[in-house]
């Protein structure tokens, strides 16, 4: 146990090195149990195999830091060379958000879809709240200001109970989520490398 806690705690600290934290609204997290000590709990014997998965998750976020920073480079570079970058604008903006979401609030850590489903609900539980205010500034019935507040519950807890989920994974399926995050970082490497090559 004590061994695999730090081997955690050291892919954290490279992680949060890298920029690659994803910040989670602290009260849902907090009402999933959401935390880098959590997940730095796994349950498990750390095998040569997750040691070896360690190994490569740290060095790909570090090639992901050096890819990103060689981007940012070129990009000023172009921009004081008064070089076009407009077809580039779309995938300059997902590197971005690649790099963007490095504050850490109770760290949960998550692969770009799970940032992307977590993200989606969120925005849907706001809208909803939203529509709440409008109702209740409107002086609705109270039947159908109930009935949203119920949705807006409802849509909470679905949000809760994936973030739950992706919790339970970690501790319980340590080297299956290594495999996930593994294979995430392979994936924003290669376009990040594929984006650095492309731009002028």
């Amino acid at each position: 146990m004590r061994t695999i806690r730090r081997a955690v705690a050291v892919m954290l600290a490279l992680i949060v090195a890298a920029g690659l934290f994803v910040a989670v609204p602290a009260a849902s997290a907090g009402q999933s149990g959401v935390s880098a000590q959590g997940v730095a709990v796994a349950r498990g014997k750390l095998t040569d195999a997750d040691k070896a998965k360690l190994e490569l998750l740290k060095n790909l976020y570090k090639q992901i830091a050096e890819t990103e920073k060689a981007i940012r480079d070129k990009v000023k570079a172009a921009r004081t060379a008064g070089k076009d970058l407009t077809p580039y604008v779309a995938d300059l903006k997902t590197a971005e958000r690649y790099s963007v979401h490095r504050q850490i609030s109770r760290g949960l850590m998550l692969t770009e879809a799970e940032r992307q489903q977590l993200e989606a609900m969120d925005t849907s539980i706001r809208s909803l709240e939203r529509q709440l205010v409008q109702l209740r500034k409107a002086k609705a019935p109270q039947a159908t200001i109930d009935a949203l507040k119920a949705q807006i519950k409802a849509a909470r807890s679905a949000r809760d109970a994936f973030a739950k989920s992706i919790r339970t994974a970690a501790l319980n399926q340590f080297s299956a989520r290594l495999d996930l995050l593994v294979a995430d970082a392979n994936m924003k490497l290669a376009f990040l490398q594929s984006l650095l090559a492309r731009l002028p």
